[in-house]
């Protein structure tokens, strides 16, 4: 896939806590990817940038120069973060997005724990998911505060699938779900990069799945959220055409603790012979 001058020619854009980092780690391997060597750019949801007249100068001197490859980044928000997409568009109408998805109680969960871990969190969960909304929903649009505080925001799929598919072709776009690439990555990778019109490579696989604490939700506050979630949930799988039924969040009530479930790939070390991986 050759790409136009001076442009990126994919983005991994979401959602945030559902694998990225590790995808990015793989892509960044293959020998005819030039990635910048910071994984979020931050370049698309920047509202401070002039949009009306775009300077991309300083995003593409993040990439390698090289003329053999394809450039691509990761940053999650994409998906998510007002305008991001459209620009993303405006620069290249022919790059393609890759997107993976996760059961979106657990991304709340995860997103909560790493908000708490680098101290911009002080509430508990159940508090976050419920009366914490409101400094979301009272924060201007461009307050970098709602990023953290968007546990529950960010898993509404379907309204994001839905105007990311108004925006570029599904040809362009590419959907996963965080356990495609955890528990069968060879055969995901494979998939990414016949989408990505390149010839499969060893990749190795590393410590790139940080992996869940062992933890749990309550089953109240998974009640709730399935609750909020649960018409659009339904949106996204018929836009996304991904199968979420053994999603708890689809169906909370099989269970009276919401279990989160360990990254499936933290320790593993190997080869993952692409070439031979099923497409």
């Amino acid at each position: 896939m050759p790409g136009p001058a001076r442009r990126v020619d994919f983005a991994v854009i979401g959602v945030q806590k559902a694998g990225t980092t590790a995808l990015f780690h793989f892509l960044s391997q293959h020998s005819r990817i030039c990635a910048p060597d910071t994984k979020e750019l931050h370049f698309f949801d920047d509202d401070s940038r002039c949009w009306a007249c775009p300077d991309y100068r300083d995003y593409l001197c993040r990439f390698p120069k090289r003329r053999d490859c394809i450039r691509g980044e990761a940053t999650p928000s994409y998906i998510w973060w007002p305008q991001a997409l459209e620009r993303l568009h405006a620069h290249n109408r022919e790059v393609k997005v890759i997107a993976l998805f996760r059961d979106p109680v657990d991304r709340a969960h995860a997103h909560w724990r790493m908000s708490r871990s680098m101290g911009r969190e002080c509430l508990d969960f159940s508090s976050a998911i419920r009366a914490g909304r409101r400094r979301f929903a009272t924060t201007a649009s461009d307050d970098p505060r709602r990023r953290h505080f968007s546990y529950v925001e960010r898993g509404f799929y379907g309204a994001q699938v839905e105007r990311l598919l108004s925006i570029f072709p599904r040809t362009q776009v590419l959907m996963l779900r965080q356990d495609d690439l955890a528990l069968r990555h060879g055969e995901t990778l494979a998939r990414v990069f016949d989408f990505l019109e390149l010839e499969g490579e060893e990749v190795a696989s590393q410590r790139v799945f940080s992996g869940d604490a062992a933890t749990h939700v309550r089953e109240d506050d998974a009640a709730y959220l399935a609750e909020a979630y649960s018409g659009d949930l339904i949106r996204f799988a018929e836009l996304s055409r991904l199968d979420v039924s053994d999603w708890l969040t689809f169906s909370p009530s099989e269970k009276t603790c919401h279990t989160l479930r360990r990254g499936s790939l933290g320790g593993v070390t190997s080869i993952i012979p692409l070439s031979s991986a099923v497409p």
